[in-house]
């Protein structure tokens, strides 16, 4: 009886140093990044501005890929310790810092902003989403493909035009819309009924566009770059091949 009773509590400790390495196994491993695909999302002031970004390791060390489209743009000075990973971006001065958890990313992504200065934006990814704007997609969307002459609108009603081309493929949308500052990079996005969604973002810039089909044709929206107030503009079809 005496050894029975010893053995008991002996038995329970046991199983709870088991649980506590397994708990503590289970932990350090969640703090691992981990290779695969993500949904990343920053936030802007004109809502979410999300992109994908891939994982992967060569030569035992984290890379990242940028997506945007059929874009794939790499980042090589990436650092993971202690449950953090940490990349340069383009840009001088440029980071993504975000904590690990699991499958997903949570911190910010820090770039100069358009006016001047720095901004930090908050980040956050989720290994195994490959959507873009909508998990569901619509069936039932306009057709926006082809040459846009585009009109920025400024604060004090000055007016700056452009030309976009875009590609539509069912509900996803790919172009390069120009911007006062210059040429933008490849957006990609989609149509959700009568609505466009595209976005980019390369580690050096952070753009987002939406935009409704009106009913004369055009599309009429506004674009935010990083954390920046939006501009409108106005698109309708060029006539000119």
């Amino acid at each position: 009886m005496t050894v029975s009773c010893l053995a008991r509590p002996l038995a329970t400790l046991a199983v709870l140093l088991a649980v506590a390495a397994l708990a503590g196994g289970c932990e350090s491993r969640s703090r691992e990044l981990q290779p695969g695909s993500y949904r990343a999302v920053i936030e802007l002031p004109g809502g979410e501005l999300p992109f994908g970004l891939e994982v992967a390791r060569e030569n035992d060390r984290p890379v990242l890929l940028i997506v945007n489209g059929e874009e794939r743009l790499r980042v090589e000075d990436v650092v993971v310790a202690e449950g953090q990973v940490t990349a340069k971006l383009a840009g001088p001065g440029n980071t993504l810092t975000a904590r690990v958890t699991g499958k997903r990313l949570e911190g910010e992504v820090s770039m100069e902003s358009p006016g001047g200065g720095r901004e930090a934006l908050p980040l956050r990814a989720e290994l195994g989403q490959t959507w873009r704007f909508f998990e569901t997609p619509s069936t039932d969307n306009a057709d926006v493909s082809g040459r846009w002459t585009v009109t920025f609108v400024g604060e004090q009603g000055s007016k700056e035009p452009g030309i976009v081309e875009l590609t539509q493929s069912f509900e996803r949308v790919t172009g390069r819309f120009p911007t006062p500052s210059g040429q933008s990079g490849l957006l990609a996005g989609e149509m959700h009924g009568d609505e466009l969604y595209l976005s980019r973002f390369d580690g050096a810039s952070a753009t987002l566009w939406r935009a409704r089909v009106a009913g004369d044709g055009a599309l009429v929206g506004e674009y935010w770059s990083g954390g920046s107030e939006p501009r409108r503009f106005r698109a309708v079809r060029s006539t000119v091949d």
